[in-house]
Parts: structure tokens; C-alpha cells; sequence
């Protein structure tokens, strides 16, 4: 399987990138243990889930950068009367906040795909999935 086919199933879907049967969340921030499928463990050590905040900051930062440029260009948010800086800090808030699940899944997509992940009980192999098959 290629890596853009996990960053698509992981990333986009938020299922399990070994088996892609399975949902990696049990809620809106939590993650399942393991896969019910195929037993792949999502965090085998504490802090794993510290890589999908910053990638949700950054889309929160783009979205920032967009809506500035849109601002200054077309002034569509003084248009309509809006204070442009808090609106665009609050929308790109919002961003951040809405796409913390797809940043944490493409977080542990790259995790997969660099072979941090483990299978079964035990350890990460630090080995990629396809050199572990």
C-alpha cells in the first residue's frame, strides 16, 4: 500500500492504517486502545498524540494566512462589519478545533508509515509496514 493510500485511510477517514475496517476514535479527542480487527495498537507510548496538535495549529495558521489575504484583498469581513482580527482569529480557532481529528489521525498516519506503530503487545519495530509483512 502506498503512503498516500494511508494518509487518504488514516489521515481523511480516521481508520486504522494497517486493516482501514475501523474507526482509530472512541470520541471527539479519544482514541481507541487497538483495533478491534487487526489489534494494531494507536498509542504504544505515552506522548504519541503530542505530533497532531501542531499539525492542527498549523491548518488553524493557514487558514489564518487565507483569511487575511482574502481580507485584504476583497475586505469582505469589513463589508459586512465585522471586526476583521477577531474574526479571523476566531474562525481560524474554529479551524483549528474542527480539524484536531484529522491532524491527529494524519499524525498517526506518518507514525504508521515510518513503522512506530505497534501490532499485537508487542513494541514498535521502528520498522516501516511493508518491511515488516
Amino acid at each position: 500500500m502506498s503512503a498516500v493510500h494511508t494518509f487518504w485511510r488514516t489521515g481523511i477517514l480516521r481508520r486504522c492504517p494497517e486493516c482501514g475496517q475501523t474507526s482509530m476514535f472512541n470520541s471527539f479527542y479519544g482514541l481507541h486502545e487497538r483495533c478491534a480487527v487487526c489489534g494494531t495498537r494507536f498509542e504504544s507510548s505515552s506522548g504519541e498524540w503530542l505530533g497532531g496538535p501542531p499539525i492542527g495549529y498549523a491548518i488553524g495558521a493557514l487558514v489564518a494566512l487565507a483569511l487575511a489575504l482574502i481580507e485584504g484583498q476583497w475586505s469582505p469581513l469589513g463589508a459586512l462589519g465585522l471586526p476583521s482580527t477577531w474574526t479571523i482569529a476566531a474562525l481560524s480557532l474554529v479551524a483549528t478545533v474542527l480539524c484536531y481529528r484529522p491532524a491527529k489521525a494524519i499524525w498517526f498516519a506518518l507514525l504508521y508509515e515510518w513503522g512506530f506503530m505497534a501490532r499485537g503487545d508487542g513494541p514498535p519495530t521502528g520498522a516501516p509496514p511493508r518491511a515488516g509483512r
